[in-house]
């Protein structure tokens, strides 16, 4: 159940935060910084509190005895429906912590990162390709979590020697997830065989395809917008677009229309298992013959999220020729230095534009783009 959804009040969330010991306090700041964005666009929501520990990753309960007991003691006198906490945890190390914290209160839900990131996908969610993905993501992420708890039904179901109901409940649920993952599957690989025929009738139709990739929330949807004259939802929020959106765009100096799709924004540490549930609607991208990445030029981590963006480009196996670099939201930064990024892009195309004034959106439309297809045929 999904309590963002059945609870009419704001949610009240715990942040509960594990910093490497190597981590410098700007890299810490940057990243509760970005969890506090995740939990905004969650919705319905309010972080009342943040508990901090800096050490190594401990096996039984993530953030260690102490720390976990210093939480046990703040719930006691704090009402708290959701603790979030930074990583992506073990099935073993979230069962313990959900054994401590559901003592003092039973209702109290534990997410990691990945949940609280499924939680915000489910409520972008709008065809029935991304509620599926999102579904697979969730089993893949809650599977060995769920057998993790049947295995302590087990200890409770018999002795030595016999077959308890909690080793009887441990394999029905076993059985039940891997049916349920297989299903999931096989709907997507539906999707995906539909959406490939798709993308071959094009190419057979000698349609070349644009894709926009980019760190979530710098522009992607406001420039497939401009680029195709369509009113897609725009919103200030983190991961707001999850499906492959596609348009088409003509070009005169080519005389021919080009193929264009928005998709899902990336974020640091987004999970592999992400990534890989969303393979089908990213397809879209991995086979574009030219790669937009879009970037927030008035954003401080500009060249941090470039470099998010890039090793999941890297991990889709997306060459860097396809690549056109597209710095947005000049007119939110008068003082960007475009010398020195224009040297820090090399060989890659880029062009400076705004999406709220339309600059640039000419230079990118009659001269980058149709330099770039006549030099990809």
């Amino acid at each position: 159940m999904d309590p963002v959804q059945t609870l009419s009040r704001p949610l009240i969330i715990l942040f509960v935060y594990l910093a490497r010991p190597r981590m410098s306090r700007a890299d810490m700041e940057q990243d509760i910084t970005e969890l506090w964005h995740l939990v905004e666009t969650l919705g319905n929501s309010q972080v009342i509190d943040l508990i901090h520990q800096k050490g190594e990753e401990f096996n039984a309960t993530y953030i260690g005895p102490g720390k976990a007991e210093e939480v046990c003691v703040y719930l006691k006198t704090h009402p708290t429906d959701i603790i979030v906490l930074n990583g992506q945890l073990k099935p073993s190390q979230k069962f313990t912590l959900m054994k401590l914290f559901w003592a003092i209160r039973p209702n109290i839900q534990i997410w990691d990162r990945v949940d609280l990131i499924l939680a915000i996908f489910s409520r972008h969610a709008r065809t029935a390709e991304a509620k599926l993905q999102i579904e697979l993501a969730r089993m893949q992420s809650m599977g060995p979590r769920i057998y993790g708890m049947g295995m302590v039904l087990s200890r409770q179901g018999g002795g030595i020697g016999t077959r308890g109901l909690g080793e009887t409940n441990t394999e029905l649920m076993k059985r039940h997830w891997k049916r349920e993952i297989k299903r999931t599957k096989d709907e997507l690989a539906k999707s995906a065989a539909s959406r490939k025929r798709q993308m071959d009738h094009r190419k057979n139709l000698g349609l070349q395809t644009i894709s926009i990739v980019g760190y979530t929330n710098a522009g992607k949807t406001s420039l497939f917008n401009i680029l195709t004259h369509k009113k897609h939802l725009v919103e200030n929020t983190l991961f707001a677009t999850l499906d492959s959106t596609v348009g088409e765009i003509f070009m005169p100096s080519l005389g021919k229309k080009v193929l264009i799709s928005d998709t899902i924004g990336f974020i640091a540490n987004l999970p592999p298992s992400l990534i890989e549930a969303f393979k089908s609607t990213l397809m879209e991208s991995v086979h574009a013959d030219i790669v937009l990445h879009i970037i927030d030029a008035s954003d401080p981590l500009m060249t941090e999220k470039i470099g998010v963006v890039n090793e999941i480009l890297n991990q889709l196996k997306i060459p860097e020729e396809k690549e056109v670099l597209v710095f947005n939201k000049i007119d939110a930064a008068p003082n960007l230095d475009r010398q020195k990024i224009s040297g820090l892009a090399g060989d890659i195309p880029h062009v400076y534009i705004s999406t709220k004034t339309k600059e640039g959106i000419e230079t990118l439309t009659s001269t980058l783009l149709p330099q770039v297809i006549q030099r990809n045929t």
